[in-house]
């Protein structure tokens, strides 16, 4: 089996689907930025502060190639999609879910939340541009796309299921 990714704006629900998935399928979850906080042995805002973007993004390309041969779900983080090469990788790999719902949604999960940086930075208004342009990189990354409004985590699961290749 190849790895099942998860991939979708922050606060879209990956890690709590990538967990609740894994059960169901008694896979092993990897958290992709946890991963990171592991590999680096500093948290992701720490990365940021201290070295910025575009050397996270980095990290987040060698690591998707670590971890191209898992057999494991895939919790990937809300930006790895800014990156071209990320994008092709993902496309190619077949199991690739964008979970996505509505910016108001979005927005109830993610107002104060001190651990991710995009948040911190900028305002409801910049937020949501980030999240209409990255939109249709989700959708160029993934070979699904699964709405998570309204849906309780076993109905998300449920609609991912028929979509895995054995």
């Amino acid at each position: 089996m190849k790895p099942i990714f998860l991939i979708g704006f922050m606060g879209v629900g990956k890690t709590t689907i990538g967990k609740r998935l894994g059960e169901v399928l008694n896979l092993p979850v990897i958290d992709m930025d946890h991963y990171i906080e592991n590999k680096e042995k500093k948290t992701i805002k720490d990365i940021f502060h201290q070295h910025g973007e575009s050397y996270f993004r980095d990290l987040e390309t060698r690591v998707l190639l670590e971890l191209e041969s898992e057999d494991a779900i895939i919790t990937t983080g809300g930006g790895v999609v800014e990156s071209k090469v990320n994008r092709d990788f993902l496309r190619h790999k077949g199991s690739v879910f964008h979970l996505t719902c509505s910016f108001d949604a979005l927005w109830e999960r993610l107002e104060g939340d001190e651990d991710r940086p995009l948040v911190l930075n900028n305002s409801k208004d910049k937020l949501l541009g980030f999240f209409e342009r990255r939109f249709p990189l989700y959708e160029n990354g993934s070979s699904v796309t699964i709405h998570t409004d309204h849906k309780s985590v076993d109905e998300v699961v449920r609609a991912i299921l028929p979509y895995i290749e054995s």
